[in-house]
């Protein structure tokens, strides 16, 4: 086994690099529509790449895993990117969306757990990714209607 030590100084530059990134593509304004529907896009694919692997032939396992991690990278990209670009009147918005979701996702994780202890089916993991971004989206409808 390999012993890796890790530089301060890389790890600081390293998130110095991504804020410039990030500030580079924040500065070009993309329409927040396309961004989420590129957070979207990315995060479906992933999800079905991850599935596909798990299916998949021992050679194609690694590829197809590697695959899903790159796209499941770009999705937290593209959600990054698009709550970045919100102004002080949304911010609040993704606030509270993502609080209705975080809290969701913990309801439904203890009723699972609950149920699982009880002795029911298990539920899959890639579940939960797609149950968060369903009810952060759900937030985000429900939280926008509210302050218009």
């Amino acid at each position: 086994m390999e012993v890796v030590i890790v530089d301060i100084e890389k790890c600081i530059a390293y998130i110095i690099l991504l804020e410039s990134a990030m500030s580079f593509f924040d500065s070009s304004r993309p329409h927040p529509r396309s961004v989420l529907w590129l957070f979207y896009s990315s995060a479906f694919l992933s999800a079905i790449m991850f599935s596909v692997a798990s299916y998949a032939p021992l050679s194609y396992y690694k590829p197809l895993l590697a695959l899903a991690l790159v796209t499941a990278l770009a999705a937290v990209f593209f959600l990054v990117l698009f709550l970045r670009s919100k102004d002080e009147r949304e911010r609040p918005i993704n606030y509270r969306a993502l609080t209705f979701a975080f809290v969701g996702t913990l309801v439904f994780s203890l009723v699972v757990g609950l149920a699982q202890h009880l002795g029911f089916h298990f539920v899959s993991w890639l579940g939960l990714p797609a149950l968060m971004i369903s009810l952060w989206s759900f937030g985000l409808i429900l939280h926008s209607w509210r302050y218009r």
